[in-house]
């Protein structure tokens, strides 16, 4: 970033800074009746002083305020409200100046917070009106319009009508129709000279009543008003073909399926529609699924175009399980890079000729054999049958602790699901099914990849191990040259020496104590006797530590899949 940008970036914050104070300001004169110790003459003309020089200066500090934070997150609606409540507040102050008579050292500290420091705020206001992009979501306040026009409608009537029933007896005087529209619409005294007072119970609950319907109408109208933007991706399906197109073209990586599967995932397709990314909005982080599919010379551009998209719904992007040849592109768009584990891609024509003949496979291959136990590669369609025994199978794997079904990066047992893959089933001696491994499809015919290696609870040890032997024995018969044996979480963070940052330090620390929770050390202890090649998988994030925190609880409540029906 140069440091132009970071001057202009500083100034700006500084603008959004000075909108908070000023209501501070506002809140701090009128509750401390800072100006009064000092008036020596009297308002002149029509306004009075309990009513809008003390209640207009309350909310529009509290206006202030809450729009500064809205400002922050460089919300243009927010700033047109926020330029036209200065374009107000100056016309108030400039109007107060010439009513009061005062002493000159109160005019010029009425002056400089009631006139100068405003235009000076509003001026940087609209020196950087360019740099509010943020949308909100008109349309749906639009949509919420009626419901709105409804409460407030409610609301008037309810006053009014109370006041009306409630005059002599409650309030000990004659209440006209007009004056009980007027004491409505006025709840907080701004310009009412002499409020009603309530001489009765019932009066006293029907004031308060109004008065917390009437802010509830006005706190909903101004949250609807400021909704973030969401993004309206209303048919899917157009995109996620276009993402199948990209795919079958530019085949990148064994994951590129679970960016179509399951279906949580919204689509952002570039401009030239060359590049296009998946992914799954949690808690304002947009968690793309691994890097971007398409042309990879293109990866920049698309970048940056995803990058407003997100500054447009007020959104933080993150990628997830990334590969290291791409990192030059995403720091270049001010990502930062944090490993989080390794990824086991086994050479089947390395296996097959130097590590399935060990001593070790060849004990399983004995052990399950002379027990009766066979391997058989089902091809889908699938039976019913077939598909009900897996279910029970998954069922029954899914009680174990520490085990449920994920989403985002991978699949969930499901029938759809199933009838998309190959199934690699063992069977006991008596020919029933007791384990089974999916083959995910696959873009690139010489990489191939698995997802749910799933057995019952009586099966015998190591029988993923069968499996996964007759698995690969399948597939060094077809087309693949490599098997992706998935990601050990946060394994092999330590041949990072150069990299002392305080959150891979805590990854670190996790990995070597948390195997209570996770066998982060087991899952690659039983990878590894397959001799796989081991390359590093990251996680592309902008926020310092909050930033890469709130990426993990996003992603983790992204992972938390729902649970398909059977049939589905």
């Amino acid at each position: 970033m140069s440091q132009t940008t970071t001057h202009s970036n500083l100034v700006l914050r500084v603008v959004i800074w000075g909108v908070a104070v000023n209501g501070l300001l506002l809140i701090a004169f009128t509750l401390f009746d800072l100006d009064v110790l000092h008036i020596h003459g009297h308002l002149r003309g029509q306004l009075h002083y309990n009513g809008l020089t003390t209640g207009l200066p309350l909310i529009e500090g509290l206006t202030l305020i809450y729009l500064s934070s809205l400002l922050a997150r460089r919300k243009e609606t927010a700033w047109a409200v926020t330029v036209g409540v200065y374009t107000f507040l100056l016309g108030v102050n400039f109007l107060q100046l010439l009513l009061i008579d005062a002493d000159r050292g109160l005019l010029r500290t009425r002056l400089l917070r009631g006139i100068i420091f405003p235009l000076v705020v509003a001026g940087g206001l609209l020196y950087y009106r360019h740099e509010f992009t943020v949308k909100s979501d008109l349309q749906s306040f639009r949509q919420t319009l009626p419901i709105i026009v409804t409460i407030l409608i409610v609301t008037f009537l309810y006053g009014t009508v109370g006041f009306l029933l409630m005059d002599v007896h409650d309030f000990h005087q004659t209440i006209s129709v007009g004056g009980a529209m007027h004491h409505t619409i006025d709840q907080f005294g701004l310009t009412t000279n002499q409020p009603l007072v309530a001489y009765s119970h019932r009066a006293r609950i029907f004031i308060d009543s109004l008065s917390v319907i009437s802010v509830g109408a006005l706190v909903y109208v101004l949250v609807s008003l400021f909704q973030p933007l969401k993004a309206r991706f209303i048919d899917q399906s157009q995109n996620r073909e276009l993402m199948r197109d990209l795919l079958e073209q530019y085949p990148a990586d064994s994951d590129d399926f679970f960016k179509l599967w399951p279906h949580d995932k919204l689509y952002y397709v570039s401009e030239d529609h060359r590049t296009a990314v998946a992914l799954n909005v949690q808690r304002g982080i947009a968690l793309t699924v691994g890097d971007p599919a398409g042309d990879s010379q293109r990866y920049g551009h698309l970048l940056r175009e995803f990058g407003q998209l997100c500054r447009s719904n007020d959104w933080q992007p993150a990628f997830i399980h990334i590969q290291e040849k791409y990192r030059p592109i995403y720091e270049q768009q001010g990502f930062v890079l944090q490993k989080i584990g390794e990824e086991g891609v086994l050479d089947i024509a390395h296996f097959q000729r130097n590590v399935v003949t060990n001593k070790y496979f060849r004990h399983i291959q004995n052990k399950f054999t002379k027990q009766g136990y066979t391997s058989e590669l089902l091809q889908p369609p699938h039976h019913d049958a077939i598909i009900n025994r897996l279910n029970k199978i998954s069922q029954d794997w899914l009680t174990q602790p520490g085990r449920a079904e994920r989403g985002l990066l991978m699949g969930q047992f499901s029938s759809l699901y199933m009838q998309m893959c190959n199934l690699m089933v063992v069977r006991d001696k008596e020919g029933m099914i007791q384990a089974f491994i999916n083959q995910v499809p696959s873009f690139d015919p010489e990489m191939s990849n698995y997802d749910l290696l799933r057995h019952t609870s009586d099966s015998p040890g190591n029988i993923n191990d069968f499996l996964l032997i007759n698995f690969i024995d399948f597939l060094s018969t077809q087309e693949s040259k490599r098997l992706n044996l998935g990601l050990c979480p946060l394994s092999g963070l330590s041949k990072d020496e150069a990299n002392h940052s305080v959150i891979d330090s805590a990854l670190r620390f996790v990995y070597a104590n948390g195997d209570r929770l996770y066998s982060f050390s087991g899952l690659r202890r039983f990878k590894s006797k397959y001799e796989p090649q081991w390359t590093p998988r990251y996680i592309a994030y902008k926020g310092g530590i909050r930033g890469f925190t709130r990426t993990l609880n996003a992603l983790n409540r992204a992972m938390k899949a729902k649970p398909h029906h059977l049939t589905r």
